[in-house]
């Protein structure tokens, strides 16, 4: 699963339009605005501040129009980006490289999976090796880190499975939250973890601009309302959301 359409607040149905890549494009990549190159579009990039002001995104790539490939990596049909002559006449149909790309605004709904890193690399997901009987607060075996008020705990295994909460503090071991677990929190219980919360959020994507990466730091991040946030099946992780208009072409501009 990488990026997809998934509806629009206003109601509105989809626009598609066909781009000129100027990078290599997979199917279900988030594309930005390429302003120094020789095309239209090219894959987004990991945030470049907190809140990221470089990258404007254009829209998901939803197809690959000329001589498309399938890659086993991205899962999806790629769009090779070339610019000599003799690779445009030999492209179906003959010219640069384009993709089919369904634009975002501020008001459009994307869902894409929640992962670590890369897409198919499933979110941490630990045991636990210190409980309370408060239902406060918790120690799980190292992760790379959960971020103070824009991480989630999502409890798969225990006496509070199915339960969501925001980590109000949070690191690399120790999980605080303010709204405190029905249960006691006992040895053993799991806890999928995630740099990713429901409504206003900070989120990073991963290193194929395909999914959310749960384990961003977030020092570096986008603004994001998500609508729905689901932790419960590993592997299938994922989120709906919608970026802010300040990170987008059809919001801000660039």
């Amino acid at each position: 699963m990488a990026f997809t359409w998934a509806g629009d607040l206003s109601g509105a149905a989809p626009v598609v339009k066909v781009f000129k890549a100027a990078a290599d494009c997979y199917v279900g990549q988030l594309v930005r605005a390429d302003v120094n190159a020789g095309g239209t579009v090219e894959p987004a990039a990991v945030a470049g501040a907190g809140p990221d002001t470089t990258s404007f995104i254009v829209g998901i790539v939803t197809g690959v129009v000329t001589s498309p490939t399938y890659d086993s990596t991205y899962k999806g049909d790629k769009a090779t980006y070339d610019t000599t002559q003799a690779t445009l006449v030999a492209n179906d149909p003959i010219g640069p490289a384009k993709v089919q790309v369904t634009l975002v605004t501020p008001t459009t709904l994307i869902k894409g999976p929640v992962v670590k890193d890369t897409v198919g690399t499933a979110p941490e997901r630990k045991a636990c090796t210190t409980g309370s009987s408060d239902g406060l607060t918790f120690v799980v075996a190292t992760i790379d880190t959960s971020v103070s008020n824009y991480s989630t705990v999502y409890c798969s295994d225990g006496a509070n499975r199915g339960e969501y909460r925001k980590v109000t503090t949070g690191n690399a071991t120790t999980q605080t939250v303010l709204v405190a677990f029905q249960n006691d929190i006992a040895v053993g219980d799991t806890f999928c973890i995630a740099n990713v919360v429901e409504g206003n959020a900070h989120i990073d994507f991963d290193t194929q601009f395909q999914g959310i990466d749960s384990s961003a730091a977030l020092s570096n991040y986008y603004k994001a309302y998500v609508h729905e946030l689901n932790l419960e099946k590993a592997g299938e992780e994922y989120a709906v959301f919608a970026l802010s208009s300040a990170h987008l072409v059809l919001g801000t501009g660039v």
